[in-house]
């Protein structure tokens, strides 16, 4: 009777589950979860009839008697700052003992992040100076970091350690530049009073820091204070989590990695995909494409970033002002600069502020997702073939990609 149960239900379990267990013991599961995640929410809101219901799904309230929070406020403002929280206990390991430990590896990705922010803006404002409106400058400056991470996991040992830890850290400081200007340039209204609490917040991170204080408790409270003004000010409070991984003791990181894997990865992000990439695709939005904002958007994210990155960090290496370790070339780089222009909700944030027309909006939505999804393919096909590339680059200019350029 045993024999017979394990045959009729245990053995189609493990055929259906092994391979399931195989890709998740390679750490590539969360990105194929996003990717379907992607898939299907980008199915749902284009079938015809039920497409609308599914897009207000995540916009509305969920208890209207109650109040407006809807299904996408709790995922991004709330979730979504637990993904944040991940990212940066990574980035803080590899500041202390990792990658980024020396200086000249660290300035790297603040000086690839300044050259991804000044060349799309240059793209951008030379598409729409004819029109002399600059609205939506900021736009294409931005990277999605739970997205273009979804992909580097999938691509799993295809990308180096070092270019994942260079991308996350380069992608932090881009979002946080993106979010200054527009706090600076959009959101006058912001109240003072707010931005002097996150600040005073960051503060006394630091100095629970400067104390020695051991227990996680007074961090997440503090944190827990920055994402409660950045709310109230307006601001994407998801960054909050960065603030607050930065400051924990380095001892308790990997016990805190070790309890937000699987639902950071598993559930978070994926929910995190359908909410947000609910757009409808039709011929009238393509036809759209032409015009100088949404021109200004897509080339600014799919060509001013990777030219931005790639351009300043060769600057850098070749004035000593940074360094490459030896296992990676200028292929890693261009692939790198590639995925930064996947920006989805950043930018779809900044759109929100920027413009005023509604459908000027969705057409630059519609933008920023075939941007993010072209980039995103094309960075896959450069990593997957690295070696055949820096070879070709290596024979075509031999004085350019002198220095890391074979792997």
């Amino acid at each position: 009777m045993k024999k017979r149960i394990h045959k009729v239900f245990v053995e189609p379990i493990k055929d259906v589950s092994s391979p399931i267990v195989e890709i998740e013991q390679t750490g590539q599961l969360s990105g194929f979860l996003l990717l379907n995640a992607l898939f299907l929410t980008l199915l749902f809101a284009n079938i015809p009839l039920s497409g609308t219901a599914y897009i207000q799904f995540w916009s509305s309230p969920l208890i209207p008697e109650v109040g407006s929070i809807t299904s996408l406020d709790i995922i991004n403002k709330g979730l979504m700052t637990l993904f944040m929280v991940e990212i940066g206990l990574d980035l803080k390991k590899e500041f202390v003992y990792g990658e980024l430990q020396t200086c000249q590896r660290a300035n790297l990705p603040l000086i690839a992040a300044i050259g991804g922010l000044v060349i799309p803006i240059t793209i951008f404002c030379f598409f729409n100076q004819k029109q002399s409106n600059y609205a939506g400058w900021i736009i294409p400056t931005t990277t999605d970091i739970a997205f273009s991470l979804g992909i580097l996991k999938l691509l799993g040992n295809k990308v180096p350690n070092f270019i994942k830890v260079f991308f996350v850290a380069l992608v932090i400081i881009d979002d946080l530049l993106a979010i200054s200007l527009l706090v600076a340039f959009y959101l006058p209204t912001v109240a003072s009073l707010k931005i002097v609490l996150i600040l005073l917040s960051i503060l006394a991170l630091i100095g629970l820091k400067y104390i020695k204080t051991t227990h996680i408790i007074p961090y997440f409270l503090v944190g827990i204070c920055i994402w409660w003004n950045m709310i109230q000010a307006g601001l994407p409070p998801a960054l909050s989590g960065i603030f607050t991984a930065l400051s924990i003791p380095i001892h308790r990181i990997e016990e805190l990695k070790r309890w937000l894997y699987m639902p950071v990865n598993y559930l978070i992000v994926p929910l995190f995909v359908f909410a947000n990439v609910a757009v409808t695709i039709n011929v009238e939005s393509l036809e759209f494409l032409q015009e100088s904002h949404v021109t200004g958007v897509l080339i600014g994210l799919l060509l001013g970033k990777p030219l931005g990155i790639v351009m300043a960090t060769w600057l850098a290496v070749r004035l000593n002002i940074a360094k490459l370790p030896t296992n990676i070339n200028w292929v890693h780089i261009l692939g790198m600069g590639i995925l930064a222009g996947t920006g989805v909700t950043v930018a779809i944030f900044i759109t929100e502020h920027s413009y005023l027309h509604t459908q000027v909006k969705d057409f630059i939505k519609v933008g920023v997702i075939i941007a993010s999804l072209t980039s995103g393919i094309l960075s896959t096909l450069i990593f997957i073939k690295t070696n055949s590339i820096a070879n070709l680059f290596q024979w075509s200019f031999p004085r350019l990609f002198t220095r890391n350029v074979r792997s």
